[in-house]
Formats: C-alpha cells, structure tokens, sequence
C-alpha cells in the first residue's frame, strides 16, 4: 500500500476529531509546536540508540550496530510519539492520532534503514581500521546527525501539511475549520467551524425588532436583510 492510499485509509477507518481551535493561527502554532516536539523526541531516541559502543555485546545485536546494519527499529516512538501527536488534536481523535504515528515511524524507520545501508560500507571499513588499531568503534557524530536529518525529513513528509491534500494536517484542517471566500476578489478567510453557527447568528440578528432605532430615528428593523441576501452571504462559506 502507497504511503497516499494508507493515509486516505486512516481517515475512512479512525474518523478525523472534530477540535474548536480558536482560530487558524492556533491550529498552525500547535502544527509548528508539536513537529518540534516530534523532532526532539527522534533526536533523543536516536541518541539512545548510538551511546553503546559497537561489539559491546557477544551474543546480540547492540541498538547501535542494527543501525549500522539497517535493521534499527524504534518501538519508543510508538508510545512517546503518539503523546506528541495527540498534543495537536487536544487528546482527541485517537485511532485518528494512532495512525498517523504509525505512518510516521514507519516512515523515519524506513529513513533511517535507507541512510545506513547506503553508507554502511565506508562505515563498515572505517571499523575495521579501528578494530586494527585496537580501539573501539563508534559511530561518528556526522553519521549521527546524517541519520537524524533524514529522519526527521520522512517525518515532516508523513505529517505533511494543510495545504497537501494527501496529509493529515488537511484532514484535520478541512475537518475543523470552514473557508469563507470573497465574491470578488476570491479572498479566503479561514473560520474555525465551531464559530460558523454564532457567525450566521449574528447575521441574523442583526436587524432583529428589538435592536431598537438608529440614530436618526429609523427602527433597525426595517434595515433587515432579504432572506436571499442573507443566504447569499453564508453561500460563500465553503465548508468543504
């Protein structure tokens, strides 16, 4: 299954949460928030991963030598990874946010698989020269951040964004908010959804009986809007 097809499945199966952001810039600030948590939490785990030595163990793998091998595997992000996620939809929306971590660590997995295979025969010799000299191999620092660069480019693509039809941040965006476009110059304000009912509230109270008279003494009520105007307003509103 296409990484397009798996996340069109998400949505059909877990159901995208419905979030009464405050607005659009909240919605992105917790977008921009919680990748940055994300990217912390890789580098951590990665870090974790690299801190013991090469041909520590006898009888098993060490976590740094299935990296070097391409055969590393991050279970910590499974839990800790969908702790992040969830930050961006309130703790709402869990099989929503379950599959999208899974996407993700699918994803900086396979990075980090594709990074080391690539370049496990320089690293490879560079051991054994090591191991000559007597001294312990180690995966170097370059190494270390070369991984974690192409990790966290696979995680940002498997998150995506807003304006990507395939991600989930479109998703949640198309789910939580409504765009309201200008007749004539097709300017688009985004409206948090949660708010379109106090919008069209307003609109038609506006000329309610009881609002009184202007200042020049002309009862508001008769100022009311047709219902087709008043209908043609909320015709612009394009929730999706």
């Amino acid at each position: 299954m296409s990484l397009r097809s798996h996340r069109r499945s998400i949505f059909a199966v877990g159901g995208v949460p419905f979030v009464d952001y405050a607005d659009i810039d909240e919605f992105r600030e917790l977008c921009t928030k919680v990748e940055a948590r994300y990217a912390r939490l890789l580098f951590r785990v990665v870090d974790q991963h690299t801190k013991q030595p090469l041909g520590e163990a006898r009888f098993a793998w060490t976590r740094a030598e299935e990296m070097l091998m391409g055969i590393a595997v991050f279970p910590e992000l499974y839990e800790h990874g969908l702790l992040v996620l969830l930050r961006l939809t309130r703790m709402r929306g869990l099989v929503f946010v379950r599959a999208i971590n899974h996407t993700v660590v699918v994803a900086v997995t396979a990075a980090c698989r594709s990074y080391c295979d690539e370049h496990k025969q320089h690293t490879m010799e560079n051991f054994a020269t090591r191991w000559a000299r007597g001294e312990t191999p180690v995966l170097s620092a370059k190494y270390v951040a070369g991984v974690k660069e192409h990790m966290l480019r696979a995680m940002l693509l498997a998150v995506g964004s807003a304006c990507d039809c395939n991600s989930s941040m479109h998703a949640l965006h198309r789910r939580c908010f409504a765009l309201l476009v200008h007749p004539h110059t097709s300017d688009i304000t985004t409206i948090a959804r949660h708010r379109v009912p106090e919008y069209a509230l307003a609109l038609a109270c506006i000329t309610h009986e009881r609002l009184g008279r202007t200042a020049a003494g002309v009862p508001l009520a008769e100022q009311r809007l047709h219902e087709d105007t008043v209908r043609m307003i909320m015709g612009f509103i394009d929730f999706h």
